[in-house]
Formats: structure tokens, sequence, C-alpha cells
């Protein structure tokens, strides 16, 4: 069973740099307590540590840096959609066309029968006809073709079919956000957003469930 954070963020938040999370952690400074967020291989290997660019964020400019991507998400849905649409649209995977009918299956079944057939009228003669090696090639390579042709169908249909699904998906989170959430909501970050990678600067790469990629600088201030 996955354990889940307190926090989202110790989920998602990582260091571009040297790919370890980042952790929350309490300073005391002059008597007043504050929430900074540090790699942790910052925090275990101090300047030994392969990284040498991450920052520590402050917790609050941090929260209020992922709030404004996403309210500037969900605010411009004609935006979000577009490049929805294009970032999801890719290459699904999934090779498998067990179970999905096509327009080439009959093609495929006549010519797998079409080869039985070549290779039992030649067991019948005892010898292999002159002809049967050119036949059984020529048969092979359309067959070969066929499948070829099947398969990027099929992977077509399941890249449609996850991609209606995940609009379906989208768009019924977006009806439950409320637009210009101002308070840091840790159950909307988790719903909505995939990764976030910081990188020097205290620039952040977001990417949202959607694909959508979005950069945004955390204000820096003591």
């Amino acid at each position: 069973m996955s354990h889940i954070s307190k926090y989202a963020l110790t989920e998602i938040l990582v260091c571009s740099e040297c790919g370890h999370p980042y952790r929350r952690q309490v300073w005391s400074k002059y008597g007043q307590k504050s929430a900074v967020w540090r790699c942790e291989n910052r925090l275990k290997n101090g300047t030994k540590a392969s990284c040498k660019n991450s920052p520590t964020l402050k917790e609050e400019p941090l929260h209020n840096a992922i709030m404004t991507a996403i309210n500037n998400v969900v605010e411009n849905n004609g935006d979000f959609i577009g490049a929805f649409r294009e970032n999801v649209i890719r290459v699904m995977g999934g090779y498998s066309t067990k179970d999905i009918p096509t327009e080439y299956d009959d093609q495929i079944e006549s010519l797998q029968k079409e080869m039985l057939f070549l290779i039992e009228e030649n067991a019948k003669q005892g010898a292999v006809a002159e002809d049967f090696d050119d036949e059984y090639k020529r048969i092979s390579e359309e067959i070969n073709e066929l499948k070829k042709a099947k398969l990027r169908l099929v992977q077509e249909k399941k890249q449609a079919d996850r991609y209606e699904q995940r609009l379906m998906e989208m768009d019924s989170t977006l009806k439950t956000v409320r637009p210009q959430v101002k308070e840091f909501d840790e159950e909307l970050v988790r719903r909505l957003i995939k990764s976030i990678k910081v990188n020097k600067g205290e620039r952040l790469r977001i990417q949202f469930e959607s694909g959508i990629v979005m950069e945004q600088i955390v204000d820096y201030y003591d």
C-alpha cells in the first residue's frame, strides 16, 4: 500500500539538477519558525552534493507560484485545451491488436488460409514445387504488410480513445475547480500536477497531468 504524504509537494517536487526529491524543513531564525523546501541531496551531503545550483525555496512564495500557475491554466480554458490537445496526442504504446476488429482482418485471414493450402498441397506432392518459395514469400510479405497496417490503425484507435477519456477527465476536474483559488490546496495540487522540477534562479518547471508544461518563477523575499 503506497503511503500518501501529508504534503502533496513531497511526491512531486524534485531537483532538476540531481533528480533527488525536495524535502520540507522547518527553520528557526531569531525565534521565528519558517518552512522551507530543500533538495534532499543537499540536505544529506551539503557542498559535496552533485547539484550545485539547487535553491532553497521558502514555502509561502513556493505555494503562491504554484497556485498562480494553476489559476493561469484554469482561467484560460481556450489555451489550456489547445495545449492539451497538442501534448496529449503522442504514441501511446500498446502493440497488442487482440480483440480489436479492423478492416484488415478478413484479408489477413484469407491470406493465412492461402498459405496453409500452399503448404498442404506441397506436402501432398511429397516434394517442394519450383514456385513454392516465391509464393510463400509473396504471401508472407502481404500478411506482414497488412499486420503493420492493422497495428497502425489499432494504435490510432487506442490513442483516440485514451485522448477522449483524458479530455473528459480534465473537463470534469476543471468543472470542480473554482477559478482563482487563492489558498494553496494540497488536494488540487495532487489532482492537477504531475511533477515540479526546481531549477537554479528559483525557476519551477511545472508539468500538469494533462501534459501542459509551465515555467513559473518563485518570488524571493527575506
